[in-house]
């Protein structure tokens, strides 16, 4: 009975010591301030929500380089929200900056509602810590009929550091090129 009284503390002291898990990191992606593309542009933008790749709507940030099938999955290290949502918010907020004068929905509900509707299907966002991160993504620009007027891919390349919240900085520039692309794809039409 002695025995007992005395190893079951130091069981229940070992399992409080040793139990104790790392605590996560959590990142965000940010809106990059910068110049109009067009000051006097006016029309009503609306964005879709961006799709990503299933196995990175997940809450842990998810690397793979790119000559191998391994998918890395950070458990510590976090996004602050859905990325799906992150990405989409991020693109609005680029879009705002740079089409000051244009109006910018996120989620229109009705076809007529707005004059252009962007619709972003990323089919590939990666990073290698300390090597780079890349965005493939196809953008459909719809009129307000919903008859799409362009289809456009586009690529990108960046340079990423050696830690995670680099790698979050990467993925903010990466969506500012892509923000860019697209602003100049609507001026255009």
């Amino acid at each position: 009975m002695k025995l007992v009284k005395i190893i079951i503390p130091c069981l229940l002291f070992n399992a409080c010591m040793l139990g104790t898990s790392k605590h996560a990191n959590f990142y965000t992606m940010n809106a990059t301030p910068a110049g109009a593309v067009s000051a006097d542009y006016t029309a009503i933008i609306g964005v879709n929500r961006i799709q990503l790749p299933k196995y990175m709507e997940r809450p842990q940030i998810v690397t793979q380089r790119k000559d191998s099938a391994q998918v890395n999955i950070s458990e510590f290290n976090r996004w602050v929200e859905t990325p799906s949502v992150l990405a989409t918010r991020v693109l609005i907020q680029n879009l705002s900056a740079l089409l000051p004068t244009a109006q910018i929905k996120e989620n229109p509900l009705r076809r007529g509602e707005v004059d252009w509707t962007v619709i972003v299907e990323i089919t590939m966002i990666n990073a290698v810590l300390n090597e780079q991160a890349e965005l493939t993504a196809w953008c459909t620009l719809k009129d307000n009929s919903g008859k799409i007027q362009s289809r456009q891919k586009f690529e990108y390349t960046v340079p990423v550091g050696k830690t995670y919240d680099e790698l979050a900085k990467s993925y903010s520039q990466l969506l500012f090129k892509m923000s860019q692309d697209i602003a100049s794809l609507v001026i255009e039409k």
